[in-house]
């Protein structure tokens, strides 16, 4: 189902989210104080609008309500991001996505209300520390509690050799599935027989999942 997002900060995280909002068939606001930025998306976005992100009344005329999430991907600028999010609870607006720098201003605008806070440079920093240390790991999901979904590339080694090789019942944890291309295959069966470029992907703990990707 089509939704409508507004990205509040168009620099090259602002950016990347909207464009792959607009990817995936939904319509996206893109609001900035810059004209060069605003003119930059104007093509590539259903709207852009010059807007200081830090005068209530500015973005009151955006009708904020609509949107079905509004992000605020504001730069370095930790308050004006506060004040926009101030801005945009303010306006009612039906989720509140914020990008935080640092700790207090996560703390800030928790306080505020946003829905959902994140910190793509941290959060990308550990994903890359992960792929680092484990180059077989493509992806990962934290579940909590130590747990995490896990995508690897097995080693040349288990070419057209089955599933059940993997051995993957004494090592505590759970195959659910292996892609191949944009292929996927569910629970997939004993005797199913792996081909070059397969991707796992399993769950489990952390310790037994490092374990058992170091043993491919």
């Amino acid at each position: 189902m089509k939704k409508q997002f507004a990205v509040i900060g168009l620099g090259g995280f602002g950016q990347s989210v909207a464009q792959e909002l607009m990817r995936l068939g939904h319509e996206v606001l893109g609001v900035d104080v810059s004209e060069e930025r605003a003119n930059h998306m104007s093509d590539k976005l259903t709207q852009t609008v010059i807007v200081d992100a830090t005068d209530e009344d500015a973005l009151g005329e955006l009708n904020l309500k609509r949107f079905d999430a509004v992000l605020i991907a504001i730069g370095e600028n930790i308050e004006a991001s506060i004040l926009c999010t101030m801005a945009v609870k303010t306006l009612e607006a039906r989720e509140v996505w914020v990008k935080a720098i640092t700790p207090v201003h996560h703390q800030i605008v928790e306080k505020l209300g946003a829905s959902r806070i994140f910190h793509p440079e941290f959060e990308m920093g550990l994903r890359i520390a992960q792929t680092m240390a484990h180059p077989n790991m493509l992806d990962y999901i934290s579940l909590g509690d130590d747990f995490f979904v896990i995508e690897i590339r097995p080693g040349e080694v288990l070419e057209d050799r089955p599933v059940s090789d993997l051995k993957v019942e004494k090592s505590n944890v759970q195959l659910l599935a292996i892609k191949h291309g944009q292929e996927v295959t569910l629970r997939p069966s004993p005797d199913q027989r792996l081909r070059r470029n397969d991707h796992l992907l399993l769950v489990g703990e952390q310790k037994a999942l490092r374990h058992f990707s170091d043993s491919l």
